[in-house]
């Protein structure tokens, strides 16, 4: 059965072995997930999770951690009362890398959905209600599939801000079934657990 596991659940003996078959053609993606996702794990700073097949090969995976956004960027990009004039609590997707030999295998697609199910997660916990990213200019068209909007596209850079927002508690009830569906099917109980409370 295929599986989401968060990287804080491997030794680092395990990991180390795993990692020899990593591959991407983004060496940047590449080498975080290498050389530095374990440390960032267990430092506290970010949360990895890496989608694995029914032989318990990874495929990809994706980093989050938390963020807020200022609230005249969320002006307009964000269902929020104008009344609410503190920053927006968010989750953030600091990186997401399907490996090259499942490119175009709907990995990324498995984990957008997993960060779309951690961003209601969090607002059931503490209150989330948007997921953003600093895009690379050639997977803008990636995150826009997801109803993820450009935000700044600042002149020299290399990323663009994007922002998808998160529907309200009440506009989920329709949709939380599938989303456990989901957490059972990738051995995510812990998660479920969430979504049913």
């Amino acid at each position: 059965m295929p599986s989401i596991v968060s990287l804080s659940s491997l030794s680092r003996s395990e990991f180390d072995r795993q990692k020899k078959s990593f591959s991407c053609t983004n060496k940047d993606l590449e080498n975080y997930i290498s050389q530095y996702a374990f440390g960032h794990q267990k430092e506290g700073l970010f949360q990895t999770y890496l989608y694995c097949d029914d032989e318990k090969k990874f495929l990809g995976f994706i980093s989050f951690t938390v963020a807020t956004i200022e609230r005249e960027v969320a002006d307009g990009n964000i269902d929020i009362p104008s009344s609410i004039m503190y920053s927006i609590p968010a989750i953030k997707i600091t990186r997401l890398c399907a490996f090259d030999t499942h490119c175009g295998q709907g990995v990324g697609t498995t984990l957008m959905q997993f960060a779309h199910i951690l961003a209601v997660v969090q607002q059931k916990k503490i209150g989330c209600r948007a997921i953003i990213v600093d895009s690379k200019h050639e997977a803008i068209d990636f995150y826009k599939q997801f109803d993820f909007i450009e935000i700044n596209k600042e002149e020299g850079s290399d990323t663009v801000f994007m922002i998808y927002d998160l529907l309200k508690p009440r506009e989920l009830v329709d949709i939380i079934p599938s989303m456990i569906k989901f957490c059972d099917r990738y051995n995510q109980h812990d998660i479920s657990g969430v979504l049913r409370a």
